[in-house]
C-alpha cells in the first residue's frame, strides 16, 4: 500500500503512515465506497436500459391484422396473472352467427365451443388479451395437431407442444412460427360475441 499523502511505501496493515503520521485507513474505506458505488451505477444503468429496451420493443410490437380490429372489451389479462387453462363451454346459433355471451370470456378469460351445427370438427377458441381485445381464433396448431390452448402472462401456449406466441401480435417465441389458433373476426352486439358461422364452417385447416 501506498500512502496517499506522502508516497510512501506502507504494511497493507498499516493504519498510520510511519513516515508522515497521517491516517490511511480512512482514504482505503473512502477508495472501496467509491468501488460500491460505481459498482451500483452500472447495475442500475444495466436495467434501466433493459427496461428501456422491453418498453420500446413492447411498444413496438404490432398487433396481428385482424386481432388489430377486434374489439375491446375495457381490462384484460394482465401479465402478473398465472397459468389460465381454457373452459369448454356452449354456443348458440342466431340468424347467420355463432353467439356466446361477453361474460363468459370476463369470468372464463379463454374459452373453447364448438361449433352448434357440427359442420366444422375444429373448434373456435375465444379469449381477452392484455388490452382487452377479444380474440376469436380456430382452435387449432396443425404442426402438432393440438386443440386447447391456455394463457399465461402475456402469451397464450399450446397445451401439448411448447409452442407459445403473443397473445396480441401472434409473434412467436417457440418451435411453431406459422400455426398459431388462427384468428377470424367478430363483433360485440348487446353484450354478445357474434362469429359468422360461415368463417367457422369454411375454415380448413392450413397443412
Amino acid at each position: 500500500m501506498t500512502c496517499p499523502h506522502c508516497g510512501s511505501d506502507q504494511l497493507s496493515s498499516a493504519n498510520i503512515c510511519l513516515q508522515c503520521g497521517k491516517a490511511l485507513k480512512i482514504v482505503e474505506r473512502t477508495k472501496q465506497q467509491k468501488t460500491i458505488r460505481i459498482a451500483s451505477i452500472l447495475i442500475l444503468i444495466t436495467v434501466l436500459v433493459s427496461g428501456i429496451g422491453y418498453f420500446f420493443e413492447t411498444i413496438g410490437r404490432t398487433y396481428h391484422p385482424v386481432i388489430e380490429h377486434q374489439p375491446s372489451i375495457g381490462m384484460g389479462v394482465s401479465s402478473a396473472d398465472g397459468k389460465t387453462v381454457s373452459t369448454k363451454t356452449t354456443a348458440l346459433i342466431e340468424g347467420n352467427d355463432i353467439v356466446i355471451p361477453v361474460d363468459v370470456i370476463k369470468t372464463n378469460r379463454i374459452v373453447l365451443v364448438d361449433d352448434p351445427e357440427g359442420i366444422q370438427n375444429v373448434p373456435v377458441l375465444i379469449y381477452m388479451t392484455p388490452h382487452g381485445k377479444v380474440v376469436t381464433a380456430m382452435s387449432i396448431s396443425e404442426s402438432c395437431r393440438s386443440n386447447d390452448f391456455y394463457l399465461e402472462g402475456d402469451d397464450i401456449h399450446c397445451a401439448n407442444c411448447p409452442s407459445y406466441w403473443n397473445m396480441e401480435s401472434l409473434e412467436a417465441y417457440a418451435c411453431c412460427q406459422k400455426y398459431y389458433p388462427e384468428p377470424i373476426s367478430s363483433t360485440i352486439i348487446a353484450g354478445k360475441i357474434r362469429i359468422d358461422k360461415n368463417l367457422v364452417q369454411r375454415w380448413r385447416t392450413r397443412l
